[in-house]
């Protein structure tokens, strides 16, 4: 296995630290490398990168998660504790909403894409 160039070790450490500081602990650099790499526009165009990436991820795990979620809801939704039930109704309500505004939001931005593209 090739060894990790400084920048790579910065990187990664960036994106498993809290701040520069611990991430130059973290690999091993001086905070003044850690920002002299990220004023170069190609390293923070990978770390920006790198950043999507994670989030993209974790949120395909949420995702992922969502029957489960739901599973409890419903589970709590008759769980003999009132505070809980409503809670969850709360819950529940308030994501129904949200989704059907999203998915009258999606219809309209179709029916204006349709309409431009004529």
């Amino acid at each position: 296995m090739p060894k990790r160039s400084n920048k790579d070790k910065a990187l990664i450490a960036l994106l498993g630290s809290n701040s520069i500081r611990d991430a130059a602990k973290a690999c091993g650099l001086s905070e003044v490398t850690i920002y002299r790499y990220l004023n170069d526009q190609d390293f923070r165009r990978e770390y920006r990168e790198a950043r999507r990436q994670s989030v993209e991820n974790a949120i395909g795990q949420m995702q992922r998660l969502t029957a489960d979620a739901a599973d409890t809801l419903e589970r709590n939704l008759h769980c003999e504790n009132p505070a809980v039930e409503v809670r969850t109704a709360q819950i529940i309500m308030e994501n129904a909403i949200k989704g059907i505004e999203l998915i009258d939001i999606l219809d309209r931005l179709e029916t204006l894409e349709n309409d431009n593209t004529k």
